[in-house]
C-alpha cells in the first residue's frame, strides 16, 4: 500500500531560551552576564517606565552594562517611533536589546534590531524591506530571508499575552495612510523570553485578557490551517484548554500567580507555529481593523474570531468540533464557545462595541480582500463582498 501522507517539515527558530515563573529582573541580569553583553538598550512600555519602579530595578541589576532606554512606543508600533528608538540605540552603541511590554514594544525592538543590523536610518530605506498589507513587497524585502546571522539580538520580557515574542515578523503602522507593513527575518526572533507572572500584575485587566484571546486566535486559526499537523495540533488544542481553564481564574482572582503563569504557558503552546502555519481571516481582518480603525489587536480577535469560525463552519465543521471540546463546550459550536468565553471575560463581542463605524467597513473590506493572510482563509474569500459578509457576522452580536 502506497503511503500518501505528505512529508512534514518543522523548522526550529533562533529562539534559544524560554524561562517561566521567574523574577524578570534577576533573570535578565543572569542572561546579560551569560551573553557578556556590555551595552544593553531597553525598550519599555510607558506605563511600566513611568508608573512602576521597574526601570530603576533594571538599572541597578545591570549597573554599567545599562546603555540607555526608550519608553515612547505607541500602540500598533508607528514606524517613526521604532526609527526614533533605533537612532537612540545606535547612539548608545547597543550590543543587546531588551523589550519589556506588549506586542507593540516587542515589534518595535525587532525593527530596532533590523535597522541597526542593516544601517537603516530613515523611513524610505526601511520600506525597501517591507511586506505591505496589499500583498506587495519592497524592492529588497526578499533579502531578509537570508538575514540569519545578526549579532544584535533581543531578550523579550512580555507583559501581555499577544505572543509577539514568538514571531520573527515585526508589524509596523504607517500612520499617514492608516496601513500596516511587516518586516520578517529569521534572526528577528528574540534570543530569550522571560515570563514573570508577578510583573504581569501591572498590566490592565482588559489588556491582559484581550491579548489572551489574540493568542487563542493563534491556536484556533493554526489548528484550522492547511499547514497543521499532529505535532502542532497537540500544542494548539492544549493551549485552547489551558486558556479556557486559566483565564476565568485570572478574572476572578487577578492575584492568582499560578493562573497567570498558566496564561503565559498557554501562549507558549499557542505560538509554536507562528511563522510556519498560515492563519486566516480573523488575523488578516484584525490587522486592518487595527490600522484603519485603531482597534487594539486583542479586541480584534475578540470580535472577529467567532465570526470567522461561523463563516468557515461549512468547510471545517469536524475541526471546529475538536475546538469546542478543547474549550469545554462540546454541546455548542466553536463560534458560540469562543464568544461565550469572551463574554465571560467581560470583553467586547461586536465591532460596534469596539468603536468601529459603518462607513469604515467598506475600506476594511476592500483592503482585507487583498490581504495575503485573508487569502489563506480555509473557506476562500474572493473579494470585498465575502469580507463584508464576515464583518456583518461581527457587527451586532446581541441576541
Amino acid at each position: 500500500m502506497t503511503d500518501t501522507t505528505p512529508p512534514i517539515r518543522f523548522d526550529y527558530t533562533s529562539l534559544e531560551t524560554v524561562l517561566v515563573g521567574v523574577d524578570a529582573v534577576s533573570a535578565l541580569g543572569e542572561q546579560v552576564r551569560q551573553r557578556d553583553a556590555r551595552r544593553v538598550f531597553l525598550l519599555v512600555s510607558a506605563t511600566l517606565s513611568r508608573q512602576t519602579p521597574l526601570v530603576g530595578r533594571i538599572k541597578a541589576e545591570l549597573g554599567p552594562r545599562f546603555a540607555g532606554m526608550f519608553d515612547a512606543i505607541r500602540a500598533h508600533t508607528p514606524r517613526e517611533d521604532a526609527l526614533q528608538a533605533a537612532e537612540l540605540a545606535r547612539q548608545a552603541g547597543a550590543d543587546l536589546l531588551v523589550s519589556v511590554g506588549g506586542g507593540s514594544v516587542i515589534d518595535a525592538t525587532k525593527v530596532v534590531q533590523l535597522s541597526l543590523s542593516l544601517d537603516i536610518r530613515d523611513s524610505e530605506t526601511l520600506q525597501f524591506y517591507a511586506q505591505f498589507a496589499d500583498g506587495t513587497r519592497g524592492a529588497r524585502a526578499g533579502e531578509l530571508a537570508g538575514l540569519t546571522g545578526s549579532s544584535l539580538r533581543q531578550i523579550a520580557i512580555p507583559t501581555t499575552l499577544s505572543g509577539a515574542e514568538f514571531s520573527c515578523n515585526a508589524g509596523v503602522t504607517d500612520l499617514a495612510r492608516g496601513l500596516k507593513e511587516g518586516y520578517r527575518a529569521p534572526s528577528l526572533y528574540p534570543v530569550a523570553i522571560l515570563y514573570d507572572p508577578q510583573l504581569a500584575m501591572a498590566t490592565p485587566r482588559w489588556l491582559w485578557l484581550s491579548t489572551a484571546i489574540r493568542s487563542l486566535d493563534h491556536a484556533i486559526e493554526g489548528f484550522c490551517s492547511v499547514d497543521a499537523h499532529p505535532y502542532l495540533e497537540s500544542h494548539f488544542l492544549h493551549a485552547i484548554s489551558l486558556f479556557a481553564d486559566s483565564l476565568p481564574r485570572t478574572l476572578s482572582d487577578p492575584g492568582d500567580v499560578q493562573a497567570r503563569s498558566l496564561n503565559q504557558q498557554a501562549v507558549w503552546l499557542a505560538c509554536c507555529g507562528l511563522g510556519r502555519v498560515r492563519h486566516g481571516a480573523s488575523h488578516g481582518i484584525g490587522y486592518l481593523l487595527g490600522a484603519v480603525c485603531g482597534v487594539p489587536h486583542g479586541y480584534t480577535s475578540c470580535v472577529m474570531l467567532p465570526a470567522v469560525l461561523r463563516w468557515n463552519e461549512s468547510v471545517n465543521a469536524q475541526r471546529q468540533q475538536a475546538i469546542a471540546r478543547a474549550l469545554g463546550v462540546s454541546g455548542m459550536s466553536a463560534a458560540d464557545g469562543v464568544r461565550k468565553l469572551v463574554s465571560a471575560l467581560e470583553l467586547p463581542t461586536s465591532l460596534q462595541a469596539v468603536g468601529v463605524t459603518a462607513p469604515q467597513l467598506e475600506r476594511v473590506a476592500e483592503l482585507a480582500s487583498r490581504h495575503p493572510v485573508v487569502r489563506n482563509n480555509p473557506r476562500p474569500i474572493t473579494g470585498p463582498a465575502d469580507v463584508r459578509a464576515v464583518l456583518t457576522l461581527a457587527w451586532d452580536t446581541s441576541p
